[in-house]
């Protein structure tokens, strides 16, 4: 099944209408949520506030959402809002605030630590709307029911997922994105592809149509990717990018599957992002790969397939020929973009192998085209060095 209740308003000049929205269903305050200093350089703040002022709803504010969500921002907003309640979230931002956005919004209504929706102690029974912007393409966030969020304390980066915090609506404006710095648009452009890569290369053998729009899309991002570092301010390409970035995630390429995805490599990642502070694009560069290499020589056919329908791969060769050649062209591709491939180029010390293999061991066995245990953990791991 596919269900996707999010309204999207797509192009220039769309932020009036989420404010003409929020103003339909009687708003009258609003929790506005944000990272940095980007929201103001793009004039995404400026355009929000302004509409916002105008229709005469109140919009309290926190900033400082990290590009990695934690855990202590999302229980900061939480009670905040429960001291002074609002009719709805509304996160400017990327995924990141995105995902915080919809945390807080079950948080609000529940007695309980937020956090016990990601133990999966409790389930989501009632959530604010959530009323977004976003400013980053990368994660589907905007368009979807998850959200991820890292807790330190406890060593974990993992996901809450519930058809309650669908964002009610999401504004995607190319034109907010084009000053963007060109590492967040490889990473987001590197994220997008991994979350097309992680159904492709599932190994579900029933989904032929489907996948040959999964490949569409690779193709449609190694192609973009270059050329919005060349050239960042293209709204057309920026507008193709940001709804790649959309789809990618939405739940639409799970259509069909037995399972909705590996995700291996981004479990694999995370465990990056929460130790280390790795950016989740530059996370899934790195640990991509390195699994891909792990599997293919067992499971061929997924990346032998991805060899003929993205890189133009039909020599009258072995499939295991053609897999080695897909993984080999794919890094090479986040090379050219200037993503790292190995784990020495994150600055992490070899001897810290282990440690992320313990961290990642947590959530075994996972992955679909292969169970993972704690020995393949670390031996990707190695792989990745």
């Amino acid at each position: 099944m596919w269900w996707n209740p999010t309204i999207v308003f797509f192009g220039k000049g769309t932020i009036t209408k989420l404010v003409e929205q929020l103003s339909a269903m009687g708003a009258r305050s609003v929790l506005l949520l944000y990272g940095g200093k980007a929201v103001f350089k793009n004039g995404a703040y400026a355009q929000l506030s302004q509409a916002l002022t105008k229709a005469g709803i109140a919009f309290p504010e926190i900033g400082g959402v990290k590009s990695n969500p934690r855990i202590d921002k999302v229980r900061e907003a939480i009670a905040r809002v429960k001291a002074s309640p609002v009719d709805a979230i509304v996160p400017l931002g990327g995924g990141s605030v995105f995902d915080s956005a919809k945390a807080v919004a079950a948080g609000a209504c529940y007695n309980g630590d937020v956090w016990d929706f990601f133990e999966g102690k409790a389930q989501v029974q009632k959530a604010l709307p959530i009323f977004g912007v976003l400013t980053a393409s990368a994660s589907s966030s905007e368009v979807n029911g998850i959200a991820v969020v890292s807790n330190p304390e406890k060593e974990a980066k993992v996901s809450m997922n519930s058809p309650l915090i669908y964002p009610k609506v999401s504004v995607i404006d190319p034109s907010l994105q084009t000053s963007l710095p060109e590492r967040q648009t490889v990473n987001g452009g590197i994220d997008i592809i991994a979350h097309l890569l992680e159904r492709l290369l599932d190994g579900d053998e029933g989904t032929e149509m489907m996948d040959e729009q999964g490949y569409t899309l690779v193709r449609s991002m190694i192609r973009l990717i270059p050329e919005l570092i060349e050239d960042p301010k293209n709204y057309e390409a920026r507008a193709e990018y940001a709804w790649a970035g959309a789809m990618a995630h939405s739940g639409f390429f799970s259509c069909g599957r037995a399972a909705r995805g590996d995700f291996s490599s981004h479990k694999l990642g995370h465990t990056l992002s929460l130790l280390y502070d790795v950016p989740h694009g530059a996370s899934l560069a790195v640990m991509m790969p390195a699994w891909a290499r792990h599997l293919c020589e067992e499971n061929p056919v997924p990346f032998a397939r991805l060899a003929e329908n993205v890189f133009d791969n039909f020599d009258d060769v072995s499939d295991e020929e053609k897999a080695l050649s897909a993984i080999e062209s794919l890094e090479d591709f986040f090379r050219e973009v200037g993503a790292p491939t190995t784990l020495r180029e994150l600055d992490i010390p070899e001897g810290d192998i282990q440690k992320l293999a313990d961290n990642a061991a947590k959530a075994c066995p996972f992955g679909v085209l292969k169970a993972l245990n704690a020995e393949d953990v670390l031996e990707i791991y190695k792989l990745a060095y």
